[in-house]
């Protein structure tokens, strides 16, 4: 009996451990940061609807960075390939034929943003593909939620070598070689969109969503690189 009792304590000891063990290292699972992220705005959120939208925003921010990171050797190497020669001045890109450079001005597909530091031009084909974006990012709305009325807003076109010399004065980080200087480039704002019809209102990461699969698609299809860009809030795009 006494050998018996033994045994029992034996057992019951190596199960305590084994449970102790287990406690002091719990599993980790991919979505415990995400957890942490709810739990920390559920402090300062409404209701749960924010709770959800604070949670998800984070989480495709995150996935934006990963997803859209082309670097700046592969989007050079394309501008140079398939863009114009660099420009001095906006007066030379206004010299050039429409084979050479197409003007780009707002359009039912697009807005044009008040251009402080490019020039409002890109080669024919490049400008093509803005106009599928704006376009596909339209259609996109219409079928998935029913809606009309917004565009996509562009921040920058061509670079010359006078707009880059102004745009270094602000930002000394400013690349001296980018890709914007070939007329494939454009920068596109992922938080401010032109709302045309006031009829139905759509959430800023809605739209957001939205321009990055029509993004992902076309980037997919090889007609595009695209760089999330942080500091920017733009996806800066080089097409083909």
């Amino acid at each position: 009996m006494t050998r018996l009792f033994i045994a029992i304590l034996a057992t019951l000891s190596l199960l305590l451990c084994v449970a102790c063990s287990s406690s002091s290292n719990p599993t980790q699972y991919p979505d415990d940061e995400d957890i942490l992220y709810i739990e920390t705005d559920s402090l300062i959120a409404e209701n749960t609807v924010e709770i959800e939208y604070m949670s998800r925003h984070r989480k495709l921010s995150k996935g934006y960075g990963r997803t859209f990171n082309d670097k700046n050797d592969v989007h050079l190497a394309m501008a140079m390939k398939y863009g114009t020669e660099p420009l001095q001045s906006l007066e030379d890109a206004q010299s050039r034929t429409f084979s050479e450079l197409a003007r780009v001005d707002s359009c039912q597909y697009y807005s044009i943003k008040r251009l402080t530091h490019s020039a409002p031009y890109l080669v024919p084909r490049s400008k093509w593909m803005l106009m599928n974006i704006g376009k596909n990012f339209q259609d996109s709305l219409a079928s998935q939620y029913g809606v009309e009325g917004y565009q996509i807003i562009v921040t920058s076109l061509l670079r010359t070598d006078d707009s880059i010399r102004r745009l270094r004065r602000r930002n000394s980080n400013a690349s001296k070689n980018s890709a914007h200087r070939f007329g494939t480039t454009f920068d596109i704002s992922y938080i401010h969109y032109n709302r045309t019809d006031s009829a139905r209102y759509i959430p800023e990461y809605r739209l957001k969503e939205t321009l990055a699969e029509v993004l992902y698609d076309l980037r997919r299809e090889g007609h595009c690189y695209v760089k999330y860009e942080v500091k920017q809030s733009c996806f800066h795009v080089t097409a083909w």
